[in-house]
């Protein structure tokens, strides 16, 4: 600890992208920092009721609807602390006609929130590829295993979506047919035991995603990294500290990586699996930076003029103003 260092309070889902900033490894310049690991509800949750900490992690969805609100807690720095493709989180009932992307017309799918990143990208890939409007669908949010009462952020959508909030579960009523789909970044119980007619929409979701690759070559942001406003006024230079620690965290994370000879999760030959994405793909696709990511960010952006979180005159830089 260095005596008269200002400290940041930091919240974050674990990851081995912060992993060098939990042990200690890479700092913030010139300022001590407190990390917290939380989980992703709870964190979003708490940093966009509460402003909880300095610095969080964030869905980019919420955070493209709290900038179209014109909040003003927090700025947003070009760190995407969470990526992936989404296609494997699509999970259909097996007993409602439903044998491709273009069947979920009309039918009623379940997720966590409508700001949800995950599903801003897949209602997007299903207007883009299979031609599924989001007016055609009935979107019903809810908790996945417990029941969530309240969207995370107060939404005013457009009249022609439609999207209602239930006091049951995701994963019960995907059990008992009261939906026939759900959008989830964790399977639903009831796809894991096996005790109900579920499966994934794309059972080979790595060859659907690595076509999706291969066409658009967009890695989908899921989280952003935010800096509580005020900071950035009284101390000018820290998001450029901020941004500059995690760069250097990612960094360290993609070089243990490709260099450790143990594993650091539980798996077997992880440095094969590491190589066989990058061999699939081409490249390693995880970046920061907005320049390097303006294409995708510009993807987000229109996907969620269409949802109704945010209007077409909000620019890619106004994400991070």
């Amino acid at each position: 600890m260095h005596e008269g260092r200002p400290t940041l309070t930091i919240g974050c889902t674990f990851s081995d992208r912060i992993e060098a900033l939990l042990d200690g490894r890479v700092h913030i310049e010139r300022f001590e920092s407190m990390l917290r690991c939380v989980e992703a509800q709870t964190l979003f949750r708490a940093t966009l009721n509460e402003a909880a900490f300095d610095i969080a992690e964030l869905s980019m969805g919420s955070h493209i609807a709290a900038v179209a609100q014109r909040r003003r807690d927090y700025v947003g720095v070009p760190v995407f602390l969470s990526r992936s493709f989404r296609h494997a989180n699509l999970y259909v009932r097996t007993d409602r006609g439903i044998d491709g992307p273009a069947d979920l017309a009309g039918k009623r799918i379940g997720l966590v929130d409508f700001q949800q990143t995950a599903a801003l990208w897949l209602r997007g890939m299903l207007a883009d590829d299979h031609g599924v409007a989001r007016e055609s669908i009935d979107w019903v949010t809810a908790g996945l295993h417990a029941p969530v009462l309240t969207d995370r952020m107060a939404m005013d959508l457009p009249a022609a979506i439609r999207a209602t909030r239930s006091s049951s579960t995701l994963d019960a009523m995907l059990a008992d047919g009261s939906i026939d789909a759900v959008i989830s970044p964790t399977a639903p119980c009831c796809f894991t035991t096996g005790s109900a007619a579920v499966r994934r929409l794309w059972s080979d979701y790595c060859h659907a995603e690595t076509d999706f690759w291969h066409r658009t070559r967009l890695f989908p942001i899921m989280h952003i990294l935010v800096v509580r406003r005020s900071l950035t006024v009284r101390y000018p230079h820290l998001t450029t500290a901020v941004y500059d620690a995690f760069a250097r965290s990612l960094e360290l994370a993609l070089a243990d990586l490709a260099t450790r000879d143990f594993p650091k999760c539980a798996m077997p030959w992880l440095a094969h699996c590491v190589q066989d994405g990058i061999d699939a793909l081409g490249e390693q696709p995880w970046t920061y930076g907005l320049e390097r990511n303006r294409a995708v960010l510009g993807n987000m952006l229109r996907y969620a003029v269409a949802d109704g979180l945010c209007d077409d005159r909000m620019s890619v830089e106004a994400l991070f103003d």
